[in-house]
């Protein structure tokens, strides 16, 4: 009868070797997931960076038929221009001069976001498209 009772009472709780166990294999497996996951959303927050650059140029483009121009510009990626990942800034085309005939758009990560990779994407009006990160093969894929 006594050995059924301690049995009970040995099995009431977990002891702190598999509460720690249980620890152990959750971190490990954040540890594994984690870096996927930011690979994800930082993918995610390229696409908003290229789709603002996109935007951008098209009303340039359309400015540029209407007045023979481009203008400057400096706004945000993201929904209405707000709370979006990137700057999104107008600039000179290398080598070209003037902005009032060739324009090139530069999306930067804003302060608190980095991206090593990719590091600023950009895009000019004559077609050219890069980035300045590590991994440049792959800005506009």
């Amino acid at each position: 009868m006594k050995a059924v009772q301690r049995a009970a009472q040995r099995s009431r709780g977990f002891t702190l070797v598999e509460v720690m166990i249980v620890i152990a294999i959750v971190a490990i497996l954040a540890a594994i997931s984690y870096p996927s996951y930011l690979g994800f959303v930082r993918k995610g927050w390229r696409t908003e960076a290229r789709s603002a650059l996109m935007q951008q140029m098209q009303q340039q483009e359309r400015n540029y038929t209407v007045t023979g121009q481009y203008t400057r510009y400096q706004g945000e990626s993201g929904d209405g221009g707000a709370g979006g990942k990137y700057v999104v800034e107008s600039g000179n085309c290398e080598g070209q001069g003037s902005i009032d005939r060739c324009i090139r758009l530069t999306a930067t990560p804003k302060a608190g976001f980095s991206d090593p990779e990719l590091g600023a994407l950009w895009v000019d009006s004559m077609g050219d498209k890069g980035c300045n990160g590590t991994a440049g093969a792959r800005c506009w894929q």
